[in-house]
């Protein structure tokens, strides 16, 4: 009320005073005054927003009512949950952040969530540690799951014997026993908390929250009820079957995690376009449907699939949980989001979230008040969902799938559609999103509790681009209120000047903030213009901000830190308004610039730099026109703002990396590196020469192929070398960077999908199958490499590589590694190659001969691959003589319910049985196969339902198999 009232006086005494009285008696002192109006009535406006968002805040922080836990626990224990996808977007972060984020995501306490990593990182690294964190991305996810997966089945084992006993005891009756028996499992899934929160690899205050605020907290609540069990059973009671069930559930929903990656750019069927909006899009556009990759001229394709020759299946949720990857949340906070939107009150909420808070305990000056004025937009976005006002804010937020395929938008690349769900036409792509929602009747909603943590910045370079993104967008977006309005109008609803009032000053008040601020300090006002009542129309805004900086857990005093901060940061919020109005005028999209996650300092831009010493010297300028002049009011604003801004700059920025940044653009602008000029070579005429046919023996091997094993890469990733030399021979790869051109590069890695006994079901062997870094399909690779005489070399280099991975296999297991014909036309070469191996090999290859499986000699059994089942497969059994037949795709599809079909394959097994061989059916995808193939008596089989390929680290742990 006193800013309000304060700002009408000023307004009303000015205009008597300028106008009615005379004193603008020229065009120039009008314009003044009216310019200096504006500029007060947007800086009023600003802070009337503030206040107002934050007596609705406390309304709303007085009003909330929490769902008690047991409420939550019979949600989970009361049947099927809706289904949730937590989706990850992530570009080239550090392992570490992905991992903390991926835990957080993991350990939430939600049964059946399926956590999705969206690798967004270039596909071709141009740098070791590109690479390096690409193949970490990729082995990330199993390494969490499998780490999961130890207690999850523990629990799980536990919670069927518990059911057991009481369906044995008729259904109802609980004994102690039972009490103590979970209390046993709380204690071990607290103890395994524990045990996790030590493992983390403690670096920065980031890592310290994550074990001091999520996972040890975690595991000392399960160590309290654990506790509490034990206390009520020493005392004689049991509890009800029901309750027992739920705790069990409870447990199980910890640990019940499916945690995957996914690719975009992998495929040209999706989009490429370079923003978190579309990794986003590209990737919920694909669920509830079952895709196929397909070769194209372009590249590979994903294609609608049948789900038993699907490559990848998608579930369609119930609701999306989007998650940025420097972020973390609360254990509770997926259940207690979703437990409020399945309220019938919440039936027309789109987005439910908790409006992220800044991680305490910052390393720096910069990243500490960064990480206060987050904390302040808390407060502003709780108040805003009192006025109905809510926007969606995108670090984290609760998704209903429903909501989003009714604001979906669909157009083309070419020939392939694109579906978009969050727009991407400015750079804060939410904030439009939220328009979007709310012109088809749907509500946002701001959960009243702190479950939710992001990263700030910890320097200068870092903060300007993430400042600049979000003054970019709003802009452009302001205009598109109007169809909210009339879109409420037409429902019927009412529209009220709070909503719009605070709707308008979240999209527009960076931009008018910074130029009123920009013309106070630039222009020189007629001193008649600068009463000391204007004081009065800042001074709450200055106060309350301190009370909730001191009540957030900073000093008072940071409320001037702040204001400097934001002087500082003038020139980056008007660079990011200017480009929204660019946008506006040519319609280009502004590019989108992700922050750099990097432990070292970013580069701040030149103007960002020089434009806030122009600002000093001019507080300096205007401090000596003042005294010359006697304009005192002026001169104790300028005084202000030359003190706090200077400040800033000194322990913000810093004078050293100041003077770094602009020596740095400086030398770049001066010296520009310049392309050595490629030197002609004499050509000169060669005769085709053979391909190459490798000559020597087992131990000559290695000299020819150079295996590089990269530090930090994934266990089986090799990166192999080959040069050819004049003769033809291969040798080892050269050291000379001038030599570079004169080699073939390839890198892969080696998985290995198990081989089950399906009578028993236990895992006999192992099929080494063959990843390569840039996704290609290796029967592509070969053939490219078979078109540049390599196919040989290279073919043996899997083999190995795979034979050197397969080591820390199980023992008792056989390796089956696949062979081209070419190479199999060399035996001697390649029976040494094998004799590597310190497991049972079988090689398998589709196209062998009786005298060349021969001269392989009789340690190696062979597999060979069926050709349908009639003759030619049974004249292949009878000529060759294979150890194991593997039945395709083609051959069981439709198995589980084509009687000639099974009729065939039966016949089929009982002649190889005759001869001496085992089959081996492939592609088993789904339960009804594997039985119908059993009662055909195939023994053995392989496929997705029995097995997944994975690495050998994650075959060691359990993940992937049946």
């Amino acid at each position: 009320m006193v800013t309000i009232t304060v700002w009408a006086c000023y307004i009303t005494y000015t205009i008597i005073q300028q106008f009615i009285a005379g004193h603008a008696y020229s065009v120039r002192l009008a314009i003044e005054a009216i310019v200096y109006m504006l500029v007060v009535t947007g800086l009023a406006a600003s802070a009337t927003a503030y206040l107002i968002t934050r007596i609705g805040y406390f309304y709303r922080a007085r009003g909330h009512q929490r769902a008690p836990r047991v409420m939550l626990d019979e949600f989970i224990g009361g049947g099927k949950m809706p289904s949730v996808h937590v989706l990850v977007p992530s570009y080239q972060e550090d392992e570490r952040t992905n991992r903390t984020t991926l835990l957080s995501a993991a350990l939430q306490e939600y049964p059946g969530l399926r956590v999705t990593l969206l690798i967004d990182d270039p596909r071709a690294p141009r740098t070791r540690a590109a690479r390096d964190m690409l193949l970490a991305a990729r082995a990330l996810p199993g390494q969490i799951e499998g780490e999961l997966k130890v207690p999850f089945y523990r629990v799980s084992n536990a919670f069927a014997y518990f059911d057991e006993q009481v369906r044995i005891r008729g259904g109802y009756l609980v004994m102690i026993e039972d009490m103590h028996r979970l209390a046993d499992e709380y204690r071990y899934a607290s103890d395994w908390l524990y045990d996790l929160g030590a493992r983390q690899e403690i670096v920065d205050h980031t890592d310290s929250f994550f074990v001091e605020h999520i996972v040890n907290p975690l595991a000392a609540e399960l160590g309290q009820i654990a506790g509490a069990l034990n206390k009520g059973a020493d005392e004689q009671v049991a509890l009800p079957i029901a309750r027992m069930n739920q705790f069990y559930k409870r447990l199980l929903a910890i640990f019940d995690v499916q945690v995957t990656s996914f690719e975009r750019k992998k495929y040209v069927s999706l989009s490429h376009e370079p923003n978190k909006a579309m990794n986003l899009n590209s990737y919920i556009g694909l669920m509830g449907g079952a895709y196929q990759e397909v070769s194209t001229p372009l590249g590979t394709a994903l294609v609608t699939a049948g789900p038993n020759r699907a490559d990848l299946v998608v579930p369609n949720p119930d609701y999306v949980l989007t998650l940025d990857a420097d972020s973390v949340l609360l254990p509770e906070y997926a259940l207690r989001l979703v437990h409020l939107l399945e309220q019938g009150a919440f039936a027309h909420h789109a987005v439910a979230q908790t409006p992220y808070s800044a991680y305490p305990g910052s390393a720096t000056r910069i990243e500490r008040i960064s990480g206060a004025t987050t904390d302040i937009q808390y407060i502003v976005h709780q108040g805003m969902t009192h006025y109905g006002a809510t926007f969606w804010v995108g670090a984290n937020a609760v998704l209903r799938k429903k909501a989003l395929d009714e604001i979906c938008e669909t157009s083309y690349e070419g020939d392939w559609e694109i579906k978009r769900y969050i727009q991407d036409r400015t750079v804060i792509e939410d904030t439009e999103s939220t328009i979007d929602l709310g012109v088809r009747g749907w509500l946002l909603h701001n959960y009243p509790e702190r479950l939710a943590y992001s990263a700030t910045p910890p320097d200068f370079g870092s903060l300007c681009i993430q400042r600049q993104r979000w003054a970019n967008g709003g802009l452009l977006i302001l205009s598109r209120l109007k169809d909210q309005f009339r879109a409420k109008s037409k429902r019927e609803d009412k529209n009220r000047f709070g909503e719009y009032f605070l709707r308008v000053n979240y999209m527009a008040s960076i931009f008018w903030s910074s130029v009123c601020l920009v013309v106070m300090l630039a222009y020189p006002f007629n001193n008649e213009l600068l009463n000391p009542i204007l004081l009065l129309i800042s001074v709450p805004y200055f106060f309350m901000m301190a009370a909730d900086l001191k009540q957030l857990g900073y000093k008072r005093s940071d409320m001037l830190r702040i204001y400097g901060f934001n002087l500082i940061l003038l020139p980056v919020n008007l660079s990011g308004s200017i480009a929204s109005l660019l946008q506006l005028l040519t319609g280009e999209k502004s590019a989108f610039k992700r922050t750099p996650k990097v432990r070292n300092r970013t580069t701040a831009a030149t103007s960002y730099l020089i434009l806030p010493l122009a600002l000093i010297a001019l507080c300096v300028y205007t401090i000596y026109v003042d005294i010359e002049h006697q304009l005192w009011n002026n001169m104790v604003f300028a005084v202000l703002n030359l003190t706090l801004s200077l400040y800033a700059m000194i322990a913000f920025v810093g004078p050293g990396n100041t003077v770094v940044d602009l020596f740095t653009h400086l030398r770049n602008w001066l010296v520009r590196p310049v392309a050595p000029k490629r030197t002609r070579k004499r050509r000169t005429k060669k005769k085709a020469a053979a391909p190459p046919v490798p000559t020597a023996g087992a131990g000559d091997w290695a000299q020819v192929l150079h295996y590089r094993h990269e530090t930090g890469s994934n266990a089986g990733h090799t990166t192999v070398r080959l040069q050819r030399s004049q003769t033809g021979d291969w040798k080892a790869a050269s050291s000379s960077a001038s030599q570079a051109h004169a080699f073939e590069e390839f890198s892969f890695f080696t998985v290995f999908q198990p081989v089950y006994n399906m009578i028993n079901g236990h895992v006999v062997g192992y099929e080494a199958l063959t990843r390569f870094a840039d996704g290609s399909n290796p029967r592509e690779a070969l053939a490219s490499a078979a078109q540049r005489g390599v196919h040989i070399a290279l073919d043996a280099a899997l083999i190995q590589a795979a034979i050197a991975s397969s080591a820390a296999l199980p023992n008792g297991t056989w390796l089956s590694v696949n062979a081209t014909a070419d190479l199999l036309r060399h035996p001697h070469e390649l029976a040494q190659l094998l004799a590597g191996s310190r497991r049972p090999l079988v090689l398998e290859t589709g196209d062998a001969e009786a005298a060349e499986v021969a001269r392989l000699g009789g340690g190696v059994r062979l597999a060979v691959d069926d050709l349908g089942a009639g003759y030619e497969t049974l004249s292949l059994v009878e000529h060759v003589r294979p150890a194991f037949l593997k039945l395709g795709l083609n051959s069981i599809t439709g198995i589980e319910t084509s009687g000639a079909r099974q009729a065939a394959i039966r016949a089929l097994v009982q002649f190889a049985d005759q001869h001496g061989c085992t089959v081996i059916a492939e592609g088993i995808e789904t339960a009804a196969q594997r039985d119908a193939l059993v009662a055909c008596g195939v023994p053995f089989g392989q496929g997705f339902y029995l097995g997944k390929p994975v690495p050998v680290e994650r075959v060691l742990t359990g993940v992937g198999g049946w």
